[in-house]
């Protein structure tokens, strides 16, 4: 893989306007965000397990805050996002404070041509994909099916792809967990962002999709194996934020765990 880091694209991604529009607050919430900091992030990275030398993709890396981790441990990373906005700030902080990163401007769609066109990549250049809270924004299930089948042929023989998605099987809907309070709506799931005091700061919408969904998808895209986890809490989560704010978060989570084997 190069070195250098480099945005590279124009694509023209499906509906990016919500991701765009919230460029900021999203950056901000997600450096702070308890659970991405005391669950999601740690959960990924203990999946990973050691990727010193081990080139990895990162599938809608928004601002390349877990891309950081994972390549300050070692990795190759190359990253894309739909979203300029977001690549937008990957890139500011990767110019800052450099680790090798590159970025990229791409869908599922057109993310192959990208990488080879622009970067040199081949198929089955990636030893592992990551994916973390963006498969379920996949418009419908041929979306959904491009996710899978572009990383599929990404993967070296025997690689993983590891994606932390919505939880289908999340039972609290309308009611408030944590920071977070998700509906179900004329057909689509929906998220809305509190700020400490509760009230919200903004809103996403995204794709309902099932686990039956996820794993015909992938067994489409020709993955011979699929396994569903769960995630915990780390124990410094536990002491900073305290049980009340988590409650039965681990017993009732929104978000689960999806991998997938090549």
């Amino acid at each position: 893989m190069e070195s250098k880091t480099k945005e590279i694209g124009e694509s023209k991604p499906r509906d990016i306007a919500q991701y765009d529009e919230i460029k900021t607050s999203y950056a901000e919430l997600a450096s702070a965000e308890p659970s991405k900091q005391f669950v999601q992030y740690p959960e990924m990275l203990r999946l990973l397990g050691d990727v010193k030398g081990k080139n990895i993709l990162d599938v809608g890396c928004g601002p390349g805050l877990l891309t950081r981790q994972i390549a300050q441990r070692g990795a190759n990373v190359i990253a894309y996002d739909v979203s300029v906005e977001q690549i937008s700030i990957a890139l500011s902080e990767e110019k800052q404070n450099p680790l090798a990163i590159q970025y990229i401007v791409a869908d599922p769609s057109n993310v192959e041509e990208a990488l080879k066109d622009k970067l040199g990549m081949a198929i089955s250049d990636f030893d592992i994909a990551i994916s973390t809270l963006v498969l379920h924004y996949a418009e419908d299930s041929t979306h959904l099916d491009q996710f899978f089948s572009s990383t599929y042929r990404l993967l070296v023989e025997g690689g993983r792809f590891i994606a932390i998605i919505s939880n289908p099987n999340y039972s609290k809907l309308g009611k408030k967990a944590y920071n977070r309070i998700f509906y179900r709506t004329n057909g689509k799931m929906k998220a809305d962002f509190l700020d400490p005091a509760g009230v919200v700061k903004f809103s996403i919408s995204y794709s309902d999709f099932s686990r039956e969904d996820y794993e015909k998808s992938a067994v489409r895209a020709g993955f011979r194996k699929i396994e569903w986890s769960s995630l915990q809490i780390t124990k410094e989560g536990l002491e900073k934020m305290g049980e009340e704010f988590w409650g039965d978060f681990e017993e009732d989570c929104p978000y689960v765990v999806f991998v997938a084997f090549k």
